[in-house]
C-alpha cells in the first residue's frame, strides 16, 4: 500500500486533498441521501391516508370470499380467505375504525418494534383518513420492512404493504451516528497520513540527536534535503578539522621560535629589558598553550565515572585555601535530624548534608579543570570566589561562582566565552582571554551550558551540567 503512493510531496499535497474531499463527498452524500429518502418516505406516508382508507372501503363493500390483489401507490393489496400462518409474537395488534364500522388489525413485525408508543390509533376526533395517514406515517417510522393486516367483517383477510414507505433503512439516528463514524473513520486514517507528511522534516530538526532512518512515507523532497544537510555537515566537520589542524599546527610550531627567543633572552644584561621580554614570552607561551588545549579539550581522552560534584568542588577549593586564597565553599543545604533514644543513649541531634543529591557521571579531571578556570578568573578579577553547588532540575545540577570584581559590561555577557576575550573592565590584569572559553567547552562537553549575570557587586558564573551526559556505559 505504502508503495503505491506517489514519492514526490508535490504529488502527495493534491492527493491527499481529493482522496479527503471524496471521502467527505461521500460520506455526506450518503447521509443526506439516507435523510432525504427517509424524510420522503414520511411525507408521502402522511399523505396516503385518503387512499388507505378507500382500500379498505372497497374491500369492505366487496362480496365475501373474493380474493385476488392488486396495487394501488403507494400500497400493493392482497386479499385472503385466512392467515396463512400464525402471525410473529412481534406483531402488534390494533383496532381501526371506519365509517362507524370497527376492524380487527394487526401489524405484522418479525421485529419488535422501535417507536410502539407511535403505532397508537390516533385522536378519535380526527377524521378517518387523518387517523389512517398517521398510523401509516407511524408505521414507516420504525424503520423495518412490516405488512397491515386487517380482518374484514365477512372473516376475509387483508393484507396490505407499501415497498416504498415501510421498509428496512438506516433511522435518523443511525444515520447521523453512522455519518459522524465514517468521519471519525476517515480522519484516523487521514491524519496519521498528513502528519507523516511533517514527520521526515521533523526528523530531520533532530537527526543530529539520532541517526534512525527516515520514515518510509518520506518524500523525495525530505531525502533530498536530508542529503544535502549530511552532505553540508559532513563538509563542515571536515573544514572545522582541517581549521583546528591548522591551528594547532600553527601552535606548535610557534613553540620552537619562543624557545629561542627565551634563550637569547639570557643574554640580555639589562635585569629590566630582560624581565619584560621573559613576561612578553610567557604570554606567548599561554596563548600558545591556552589555544592547544581550547582545540583538543574534546579529543583528550579520559574515563566517564560516577562521581560525586560536591565532592569535587570541595576537594578544589580546599586546594585553594591550602596556598592562601580566599575561596569559599557553600555545600547543599544540611538537614537537622534527630536519632532515636534507647535505654542506652539519649536522642541526639544530627546534621546530614545530602551530598547524594549532587551525584553525576562524567569525566571529573576536566570539570575540576573548568572550575579551577572559573575561579581563577574571580580571583583574578575580584579578589574573592564564592562557589556554591546544588541540584537544578532532576536531570541537571548547578554550580555558581561568584566574584566581587567590577563585573562585566552587558554588551559583553554573550561574548565572554569566545576566545580571546577579555570582559572584566579591569584590563590591567594579565590574561589570554582563553580560561573562559575553555571552561565553557569542558561544559558544554557535559551537556550544560555557562551563563554570566552582573550582580550588585561582582559577577555570578552558573554553571549548569547533566547528571548522566555521557550515558551508563
Amino acid at each position: 500500500m505504502i508503495g503505491l503512493l506517489p514519492q514526490a510531496l508535490a504529488q502527495r499535497l493534491p492527493l491527499l486533498v481529493l482522496v479527503a474531499y471524496v471521502a467527505g463527498a461521500v460520506i455526506t452524500g450518503l447521509s443526506v441521501y439516507n435523510f432525504n429518502k427517509r424524510g420522503s418516505a414520511l411525507n408521502e406516508a402522511e399523505t396516503s391516508g385518503e387512499v388507505l382508507a378507500e382500500i379498505i372501503r372497497r374491500e369492505t363493500a366487496k362480496s365475501l370470499n373474493a380474493p385476488g390483489s392488486y396495487t394501488r401507490a403507494p400500497y400493493t393489496v392482497e386479499r385472503r380467505r385466512s392467515l396463512p400462518e400464525a402471525l410473529p409474537t412481534a406483531t402488534v395488534p390494533l383496532i381501526l375504525e371506519l365509517d362507524e364500522t370497527r376492524y380487527r388489525a394487526a401489524i405484522r413485525f418479525d421485529q419488535p418494534a422501535k417507536l410502539p408508543q407511535a403505532l397508537q390509533t390516533g385522536d378519535s376526533t380526527l377524521s378517518a383518513a387523518d387517523r389512517l395517514a398517521a398510523l401509516s406515517k407511524a408505521i414507516a417510522r420504525q424503520d423495518q420492512e412490516t405488512r397491515l393486516v386487517l380482518f374484514l367483517p365477512g372473516g376475509d383477510v387483508l393484507f396490505i404493504d407499501a415497498p416504498r414507505l415501510w421498509q428496512d433503512r438506516f433511522s435518523q439516528t443511525l444515520t447521523a451516528l453512522l455519518g459522524v463514524a465514517g468521519f471519525a473513520i476517515g480522519l484516523s486514517l487521514f491524519l496519521p497520513l498528513a502528519v507523516n507528511l511533517a514527520a521526515p522534516f521533523q526528523r530531520l530538526a533532530i537527526r543530529r540527536l539520532a541517526t534512525r532512518p527516515m520514515p518510509p512515507l518520506a518524500s523525495t523532497e525530505a531525502l533530498m534535503i536530508g542529503d544535502r544537510i549530511d552532505h553540508l555537515t559532513e563538509q563542515f566537520r571536515n573544514e572545522q578539522e582541517r581549521k583546528s589542524r591548522g591551528l594547532a599546527a600553527i601552535s606548535h610550531d610557534l613553540r620552537t621560535p619562543v624557545t629561542r627567543m627565551r634563550l637569547r633572552t639570557e643574554l640580555l644584561e639589562d635585569p629590566a629589558l630582560h624581565e619584560r621580554f621573559e613576561a612578553d614570552l610567557d604570554e606567548i607561551t599561554g596563548i600558545i598553550d591556552g589555544a592547544l588545549d581550547l582545540l583538543s579539550i574534546g579529543a583528550q581522552e579520559e574515563e566517564s565515572l560516577r562521581f560525586s560534584l560536591v565532592s569535587l568542588l570541595e576537594s578544589l577549593v580546599n586546594d585553594y585555601r591550602d596556598v592562601g586564597r580566599n575561596v569559599e565553599f557553600i555545600a547543599p543545604e544540611e538537614v537537622d535530624l534527630r536519632s532515636a533514644g534507647s535505654i542506652f543513649a539519649a536522642a541526639e541531634d544530627v546534621r546530614v548534608r545530602a551530598d547524594n543529591q549532587c551525584f553525576m557521571r562524567g569525566q571529573p579531571d576536566k570539570l575540576r579543570r573548568a572550575f579551577s578556570n572559573l575561579i581563577d578568573n574571580a580571583l583574578k578579577y575580584g579578589g574573592r570566589a564564592v562557589v556554591e553547588v546544588g541540584p537544578d532540575t532532576e536531570s541537571t545540577l548547578k554550580v555558581s561562582v561568584r566574584d566581587f570584581g567590577p563585573g562585566i559590561e552587558p554588551d559583553q555577557l554573550d561574548r565572554v566565552i569566545l576566545p580571546f576575550m577579555r570582559g572584566h573592565g579591569a584590563t590591567k590584569e594579565r590574561g589570554v582571554g582563553l580560561g573562559l572559553s575553555i571552561a565553557s567547552e569542558i561544559v558544554a562537553l557535559h551537556g550544560g551550558r555557562l551563563e554570566f549575570t552582573n550582580m550588585e557587586t561582582g559577577l555570578l558564573v552558573t554553571a549548569q551540567v547533566a547528571r548522566d551526559a555521557f550515558g551508563a556505559g
